[in-house]
């Protein structure tokens, strides 16, 4: 049985995509990559490309009037990590593995060991950020992972049997897919440390898979006759992840790591194994980049007037949309224009409310003190402040 590969982006990403299709066909892939593009209109037409496979948010079984509330409740990050369960449940129902990678992913090495560790699981395969203690004189913990979750989800492999866990899945991120640091939310990730509980997600331990600057202390790697493997385990690199890569300054990925912590410093700069992967991968980006030119703008950045949907608003809009589904005029259709701008226009008290629930999590957190003696002193304003600010708002206890 062979695994086929998806990654989801919107239009800005796809040289990133295309450089990632290359890398598995290089390595061996029998699929084409499938590329999702959560920007990709009905009728926009795309190029023919070896090695890829288009799907675009019509080939989803969603309504067309949900996914746009969607765009409009989302950011763009929000968006592309949302409709994840939902673009692999769509391919489960013709392929029998599919892994989903990141676009700023790259294949160092033919990936043996994902069909077999999917075999052997109960049909969810995902890889944790980190996979030793964190010893010794790092400057960060593993306390990073209580805000961004145990598991990195730019990587997760499934079979048809987990389609209960990606409906349990959808079922959060339709709504509650949100960057949202004082809600104890992180787009996608933080729900799958719940769902690997729930339905038994097998966890790869693997030090050669989703290799970022955020784990290189742990997995230094070096250069060999065979490839590339990580030192401490001998573990061959087959998956390098680009997050938050500029081409244009390739080096600072080695420069970010040493900041992160001292070991993954022992590599000089100039020729150690990170460097050199880095300089490859962006000397690769920035010609897939330049055969490619310019791609268009975000296009549910604005709406049809222009006019730039800020989060405040996105956030009024989602809030007004789980209360009333469907009773919106969208942004994005020229023919209720009028009606958006008339919408956005009264939602300003109540985007202007749900700042103000931030800022009464903000300070409930950072100023436990002042807000218990504030509780004290005018216990009336604080029940009412709690129940219309903080408790609409979604933070109990």
């Amino acid at each position: 049985m062979s695994l086929a590969s998806c990654t989801i982006l919107a239009r800005n990403y796809l040289p990133r995509a295309l450089l990632l299709a290359d890398s598995l066909r290089e390595h061996g892939s029998e699929h084409p990559l499938i590329v999702f593009l959560i920007d990709a209109e009905r009728d926009t037409e795309l190029p023919s490309i070896d090695g890829v496979r288009w799907m675009r948010p019509a080939d989803l079984d969603l309504p067309e009037p949900a996914l746009l509330d969607l765009a409009a409740s989302y950011d763009l990050v929000e968006f592309a990590t949302a409709l994840k369960p939902l673009v692999l449940q769509a391919l489960l129902e013709e392929i029998e593995q599919v892994a989903y990678l990141d676009p700023d992913t790259y294949v160092m090495a033919p990936m043996i060991e994902l069909g077999p560790a999917l075999d052997a699981s109960a049909g969810i395969v995902l890889t944790p950020h980190y996979l030793e203690p964190i010893a010794g004189e790092q400057r960060f913990s593993e306390g990073h992972l209580l805000h961004v979750g145990v598991y990195n989800l730019g990587f997760i492999a499934v079979d048809r049997r987990a389609g209960p866990f990606l409906q349990w899945w959808w079922g959060h991120l339709q709504s509650e897919c949100l960057h949202g640091p004082l809600d104890g939310l992180f787009t996608d990730q933080k729900w799958v440390d719940v769902g690997a509980v729930l339905f038994d997600a097998s966890a790869l331990r693997h030090h050669g898979y989703n290799v970022s600057v955020a784990n290189l202390h742990e997995r230094p790697i070096v250069a060999g006759a065979d490839g590339y493997r990580i030192a401490t385990s001998g573990d061959r690199l087959r998956l390098m992840h680009f997050h938050a890569f500029d081409p244009q300054r390739p080096d600072d990925l080695y420069g970010r790591a040493r900041t992160i912590t001292p070991a993954a410093g022992s590599q000089p700069a100039a020729d150690g194994a990170v460097a050199q992967i880095a300089r490859r991968y962006a000397a690769a980006l920035i010609e897939k980049q330049s055969r490619l030119g310019p791609q268009p703008a975000y296009i549910y950045n604005a709406d049809t007037t222009g006019r730039p949907i800020s989060r405040r608003m996105r956030h009024a809009y989602r809030s007004t949309v789980l209360e009333a589904p469907g009773s919106l005029p969208s942004p994005f259709r020229a023919a209720e224009a009028a009606a958006y701008a008339a919408w956005r226009r009264g939602a300003r008290p109540l985007a202007a409310r749900l700042v103000l629930s931030d800022i009464a999590k903000g300070v409930r957190c950072a100023l436990p003190d002042e807000y218990d003696a504030l509780k004290r002193r005018f216990p009336g304003a604080a029940r009412a402040l709690r129940a219309k600010v903080v408790e609409d708002g979604g933070m109990w206890g």
